[in-house]
């Protein structure tokens, strides 16, 4: 029997993901509470619902597009794309009906997109001189990827090549290091 092998990254990421989605969905919650102008005692209430939903489907999207970024390799606007309209169709279906389905993937995924889009451009855009542009918190599933950041699937993937011995001894040698200062990059950063 093989072993199964655990994508630690992807894990983390996963795991941020529902532990931000949950955060966000209780304040959510809570603001909403008071918009709407109930009491107090209400408060537990709509923010462990909201809670709930934002913590499925931010889980959701985070499994699909850690899915859809392993079968290809990277995780681009295609990838995002297809990860929001599995969860909008997904969401619309269990809420509204099979017939809602494709209205809900089609909203997912274009949300997605633009979400995507906005972020991207918030990377290139800096606000005056010596500006540095936005960057969200390290716990938010919502990530800016640098250009000179490694791609981490095929980085992961060329080590666990390594691990196995399938590569020649220059390209593990290559690769353990590249890995080691891609693990150095992140720690500079604070992820």
């Amino acid at each position: 029997m093989e072993r199964l092998e655990l994508d630690r990254g992807a894990l983390d990421r996963v795991v941020a993901a529902c532990a931000s989605s949950a955060v966000a969905g209780a304040i959510v919650g809570g603001v909403y509470a008071f918009a709407r102008g109930r009491s107090a005692r209400h408060l537990p209430e709509y923010a462990a619902n909201t809670c709930a939903n934002f913590t499925l489907f931010g889980t959701t999207y985070a499994l699909a597009l850690e899915m859809f970024g392993k079968a290809s390799g990277t995780m681009e606007t295609r990838e995002r794309a297809l990860a929001g309209a599995l969860t909008g169709g997904g969401g619309a279906w269990a809420h509204l009906g099979r017939a809602r389905a494709a209205a809900g993937a089609a909203a997912g995924g274009v949300v997605a997109v633009v979400a995507s889009a906005a972020i991207e451009m918030s990377d290139d855009r800096r606000v005056g001189e010596g500006a540095t542009t936005f960057e969200f918190p390290s716990w938010s599933p919502i990530q800016v990827r640098r250009a000179d950041d490694v791609d981490a699937g095929d980085l992961f993937a060329r080590m666990s090549a390594a691990t196995r011995g399938e590569l020649s001894a220059e390209d593990e040698a290559r690769t353990r290091d590249e890995y080691l200062r891609w693990k150095m990059r992140r720690a500079e950063r604070g992820r």
